[in-house]
């Protein structure tokens, strides 16, 4: 069974996640440029008049562009000869016992605040959801009576409330997936080159 799971290289795994990256990124552009054809954007935006929508879109456009940066970044580390390769191979000899988590630590550090980001889209999507219900809710309390033409307005009203719940809700909820599978990626990535530089670190002389 072993000879079928054979593990890639980390300077080939590197590669495969940056290109995977850029095709990612390539296709997430004509998606973009087909929503805007097709006037989708423009519906988001004035489905959504709260602009907390825009602003995960927009969140989730940085954050991708930093991932490709990221990617990109632990592509070089990936390489056997590079730089960072050897600093932390002399660290592991150093510091043998503690060589894991300072490896962690510089491999996976920028990650975290990302993360962070990556679940404060999902966040703000219920964030969205709450001030959608609560126009919904404002103005069925503003309702004075029953006349026909006041219910009709109310309605509209509570039309938008609803849009903005249901637009910020689903952008979030794929903001957060989309953002979570790229840095689920480059963890794995780290992952490898640590665990590649520990393994290949030749042993500490005995005192």
């Amino acid at each position: 069974m072993s000879r079928f799971v054979v593990p890639l290289a980390p300077d080939v795994l590197a590669q495969r996640i940056t290109w995977a990256w850029r095709l990612a990124a390539v296709t997430c552009v004509f998606i973009a440029l087909w929503m805007q054809q097709r006037g989708l954007w423009a519906a988001l935006l004035e489905g959504d008049p709260s602009g907390i929508s825009a602003g995960i879109v927009g969140l989730s456009a940085v954050l991708t562009g930093w991932c490709g940066m990221r990617a990109n970044v632990l592509a070089q580390q990936a390489e056997p000869d590079s730089a960072w390769r050897q600093a932390w191979a002399q660290d592991v000899q150093r510091v043998p016992d503690q060589a894991p988590a300072l490896l962690n630590e510089r491999s996976h550090g920028a990650h975290e605040t990302a993360w962070w980001f990556a679940g404060a889209t999902i966040k703000l999507g219920l964030l969205g959801t709450v001030v959608g219900f609560i126009v919904m809710s404002a103005q069925i309390g503003r309702m004075p009576g029953f006349d026909l033409d006041q219910v009709q307005t109310m309605l509209k009203q509570m039309t938008s409330g609803m849009a903005i719940a249901l637009y910020t809700t689903l952008v979030g909820l794929v903001a957060n997936l989309w953002l979570g599978l790229q840095l689920l990626l480059l963890d794995r990535l780290a992952d490898r080159i640590v665990a590649d530089i520990v393994a290949s670190a030749p042993a500490a002389p005995d005192a």
